[in-house]
C-alpha cells in the first residue's frame, strides 16, 4: 500500500515538514550558538539528496542518452513523469530526515545527540542508495516500467507493522484517508531504521561515557 494516495496528501505532507523544519530552525537559534549547530544540518542535506538524487540521476542518464554519451536500451528512453513526482512520495517516505533533524536542533545537548545523529543518517541512507538504481527505469520506454517502479515504492513505503502481522494485514490500513493514511507514513520502515540507528547511537555514547568512570571507581 502506498503512502500517498493524492496530490493532496502529498502537499499536506510536505508543508507540515516544512513547517517543522522552520520550527526547528528557529527554536535551534535559541538553544545554543548557531555556529555549534552547524552538525545539525547533516539530516537536511541527507534528506534533499535522498528525495532528489534518483530524479537528478535520472536527468542525467536521460542528457547522456540524448547526447550519444550512453548507449540506450533497444526499447529506447523518454522524460518520463516519474522524474518529476518521484521527489514527492520519496520526500515523505524519508520523513524521518525531518523528525530527526527537529530533534537535534531542539535537544543538541540530550546524549550522545552527534553520533546518535550520524548512525540515524547512515541508518536511513542506506536503503535509499538502492533507489538510484530507479533512475535507469525512469527514463526507459520498456513496458512495464511503471508497475515496477510503483512496486518498489510500495515496499518501501509499506508499514513495519504489516511486514512482521501474520496473515492478513490489518483492516486499519485500507481505512484511507484518516487514520490508516497517518499510521502508514508513521510506521514506514526506512524513518524506523532512523529510530533504531539513534537508539544505538545514543547507548554507545552513553557506555562510552561511564565505562571509564566505573574503571575508575573499581581501581
Amino acid at each position: 500500500m502506498p503512502i500517498l494516495t493524492s496530490d493532496l496528501y502529498n502537499y499536506l505532507t510536505l508543508a507540515v515538514m516544512l513547517l517543522a523544519i522552520l520550527f526547528g530552525y528557529r527554536k535551534g537559534r535559541d538553544v545554543v550558538s548557531v555556529s555549534s549547530l552547524a552538525w545539525t544540518q547533516v539530516p537536511l542535506i541527507a534528506f534533499a539528496i535522498a528525495s532528489i538524487g534518483p530524479s537528478a540521476f535520472a536527468i542525467i542518464i536521460y542528457f547522456g542518452y540524448k547526447f550519444g554519451l550512453i548507449r540506450p536500451d533497444p526499447s529506447g528512453y523518454n522524460f518520463s513523469i516519474f522524474i518529476r513526482d518521484m521527489p514527492f512520495d520519496l520526500a515523505v517516505i524519508n520523513w524521518g530526515f525531518v523528525a530527526l533533524y527537529l530533534t537535534c536542533r531542539l535537544l543538541p545537548n540530550f546524549g550522545s545527540a552527534r553520533s546518535a545523529m550520524w548512525l540515524s543518517v547512515v541508518a536511513m541512507s542506506l536503503p535509499n542508495v538502492l533507489l538510484f538504481d530507479l533512475a535507469w527505469e525512469m527514463v526507459s520506454n520498456a513496458f512495464g516500467v511503471g508497475q515496477g517502479i510503483g512496486v518498489i515504492l510500495a515496499t518501501i513505503s509499506l508499514p513495519i507493522i504489516t511486514i512482521i502481522w501474520p496473515g492478513p494485514y490489518p483492516s486499519i490500513f485500507d481505512a484511507g484517508f484518516d487514520i490508516g493514511f497517518v499510521i502508514s507514513a508513521l510506521m514506514a520502515p526506512i524513518p524506523f531504521f532512523g529510530l533504531i540507528g539513534w537508539l544505538v547511537g545514543q547507548l554507545i555514547g552513553w557506555t562510552a561515557s561511564n565505562f571509564p568512570r566505573k574503571a575508575t571507581e573499581r581501581s
